[in-house]
């Protein structure tokens, strides 16, 4: 065998000639990536999350559809942060979030203390794509440029980790209000609410458990619907069915904000 056989290829060195084929070479591969969005983010019932996206919680419930959205996250392997406003005598209760949540201590609860640093914490990590999920509570309502850069830092993470695993599920963020339940934040992708349910049919069906009425406020392409989830026991996924009235619904008619 030649002494020169096992040696590894030499790398060609770029030059001017070779240099305007890097950045178009580098443009494919973030094009490729940031393509397809991939399967959204099932958390519970008819509930889908667009992966690239910053999406909204309400309803007196909205910490309980937060949780069921980080168990469904970390179903699929993936890293959950929850951005919480640690100036506040409230505190995220694991024996509660135990309920809903398989691994609680696989959760990154970050204590901020300040309100910016509750947005700042979200853009990092949503642009670093390496956590499926980040979820912050907000004292205050962002206005649509914070929203917008929440929503650009999302994107740019799916497409980094489109590029380390084309497989990869990408990562999203969820946001609430911290004391209004019936918050309206300004430049999300979808609105979900949840609310417990007082339906004597619905919660017959969860015996001991918990009853709740879900609802999509808004989503593009999608009207107003709800739907009634029951949990049968603590730790059990809950079960969902159409909504068991025709009350109206509390929808922004397609309309943000």
């Amino acid at each position: 065998m030649s002494p020169t056989a096992s040696l590894p290829p030499v790398p060609q060195p770029v030059t001017a000639r070779t240099l305007p084929a890097v950045p178009a070479s580098l443009a494919g591969l973030v094009s490729a990536a940031a393509g397809p969005r991939g399967a959204p983010l099932c958390p519970v019932g008819p509930m889908t999350l667009a992966r690239g996206r910053v999406h909204e919680v309400t309803g007196s419930a909205r910490r309980t559809l937060a949780a069921m959205t980080a168990q469904a996250a970390q179903a699929e392997g993936g890293v959950v942060f929850w951005f919480h406003p640690g100036w506040r005598n409230e505190e995220l209760c694991p024996q509660g979030l135990a309920r809903f949540i398989d691994d609680v201590s696989a959760l990154i609860v970050v204590r901020c203390t300040r309100p910016v640093d509750v947005l700042w914490g979200m853009e990092e990590v949503l642009r670093s794509g390496a956590a499926t999920l980040a979820v912050g509570t907000l004292a205050e309502a962002p206005d649509l440029r914070q929203l917008r850069r929440l929503t650009l830092a999302a994107g740019t993470g799916l497409a980094r980790a489109r590029l380390v695993d084309p497989r990869a599920p990408g990562p999203l963020g969820v946001v609430m209000h911290h004391e209004t339940a019936e918050s309206r934040i300004v430049g999300v992708e979808s609105r979900w609410a949840l609310d417990p349910l007082t339906t004597p049919g619905r919660r017959s069906r969860a015996a001991r458990g918990e009853a709740w009425r879900l609802e999509r406020r808004l989503m593009p392409g999608c009207a107003p619907q709800a739907w009634d989830l029951w949990q049968s026991a603590p730790g059990n996924p809950p079960e969902c069915a159409a909504a068991s009235t025709t009350a109206p619904l509390s929808g922004d008619a397609g309309q943000d904000g």
